[in-house]
């Protein structure tokens, strides 16, 4: 009786066991796994391959697990890191900034292909992300990882509704075949940058032909962050987010004091 005893406790237990390990189904609190991130810049990390990412988030004030939010995926250049990269366009966000989170391993210096993807499939359990409302923003090697992980791979674009190339445009690939749900692309660069020119009017002619929304911004800042640029970058974001009006166009060097041309 009591070894009959024992094993039917045993496989209670081991039923628990199970039942508490099993993944969330349709119809559960899914926000009940998430972390209760505070507002303000945090630090945190997420297992991508086994190993700790790290990534640097500047979560909004009234941010819960409960209410998924717009996120934009910043990824910092070479040799470049999350913290100093989200200090450097934190102030373009606006009063009223979106989740913003910054990659640690992300630029084409630190063996980051394929990160972006799974950085951003990782962070879903860690912020209640509401797709649709997701972007990715890139600068110089980020921008070139952006390109090769995410653009030119259909699934990986559907993810997004919005892509900013920053000093960088296209890298190794063409892009995949337009999916049904198709970001827009913003390509904003110095045609005199190097990391720009050649790659630049490669990408935006290779994403028309796809048919995608391409937006080009061109500056005369160099290879950077041109705040006026990233201004109207991110009061874009802001706009697609709320669901209004957008005015966001290209504008060359060309067309200075003419009309944009809008898309």
């Amino acid at each position: 009786m009591r070894l009959r005893a024992a094993a039917a406790l045993s496989l209670s237990l081991s039923l628990a066991a199970v039942e508490s390990a099993a993944p969330l189904r349709a119809g559960d609190d899914a926000s009940a796994a998430l972390p209760k991130w505070k507002a303000g810049e945090q630090e945190g990390a997420v297992k991508i391959d086994g190993q700790d990412e790290k990534f640097v988030a500047l979560v909004p004030a009234g941010y819960s697990p409960k209410r998924a939010c717009a996120a934009v995926l910043l990824l910092h250049g070479n040799g470049g890191k999350a913290a100093e990269f989200l200090q450097s366009l934190k102030p373009f966000a606006g009063k009223s900034p979106p989740l913003l989170i910054s990659l640690e391993r992300c630029d084409n210096g630190q063996k980051a292909e394929g990160y972006s993807p799974k950085y951003l499939e990782a962070l879903r359990g860690q912020f209640a992300l509401e797709d649709g409302k997701l972007f990715i923003l890139g600068f110089s090697g980020g921008g070139f990882r952006v390109w090769d992980d995410v653009v030119c791979k259909a699934e990986e674009a559907a993810k997004f509704r919005g892509i900013v190339l920053v000093g960088s445009a296209r890298q190794s690939f063409d892009p995949a075949d337009k999916p049904a749900k198709a970001p827009t692309v913003v390509l904003v660069g110095d045609p005199k940058d190097s990391n720009f020119k050649d790659t630049g009017p490669a990408a935006e002619k290779a994403l028309v032909a796809q048919g995608y929304e391409v937006i080009v911004l061109e500056h005369s800042a160099g290879h950077s962050t041109p705040p006026a640029e990233m201004k109207d970058v991110f009061a874009w974001i802001e706009a697609v987010i709320d669901g209004k009006k957008t005015t966001l166009a290209t504008r060359r060097l060309g067309d200075v004091g003419k009309p944009a041309k809008k898309k």
